[in-house]
């Protein structure tokens, strides 16, 4: 996120472009991946996070920029996931699994919590008298 704020602060005006990228990008993984069960993205992801670093021209930046454009293609900031939710809870749940880097793993738990995808927390069972 330092990365990306810093050359926003300086006019570089081609994170536009790079975002726009990102976008395509992932809007043709999940539709291929439409059927694919969890496991299928997890692993499929690994091999994705190549293409974010080629995209944003920085490994640390590509990093940073992979799991939030992939949660922000299937989210309306005026109508909330609507029936998106349930692909943001398997993309996050993909994400945890997967071999893509720490920092990308990272990155996408901030982004689950930032976009409010943590399942909600059992209620405790009543203690046994």
């Amino acid at each position: 996120m330092h990365e990306l704020l810093e050359r926003l602060s300086r006019g570089d005006t081609r994170i536009i472009e790079m975002c726009r990228e990102a976008s395509r990008s992932w809007s043709e993984f999940l539709d291929e991946l439409r059927p694919a069960d969890t496991a299928t993205i997890s692993a499929r992801l690994g091999f994705f996070q190549k293409h974010f670093h080629k995209i944003f021209e920085s490994e640390t930046l590509g990093q940073t920029m992979m799991p939030w454009t992939g949660f922000a293609v299937l989210y309306d900031t005026k109508k909330g996931w609507g029936e998106n939710l349930p692909r943001a809870r398997q993309l996050a749940e993909a994400f945890a699994r997967s071999n893509c880097s720490h920092e990308v793993r990272s990155e996408a738990r901030s982004a689950v919590i930032s976009y409010e995808l943590e399942p909600a927390p059992q209620a405790a069972a009543p203690p046994k008298r």
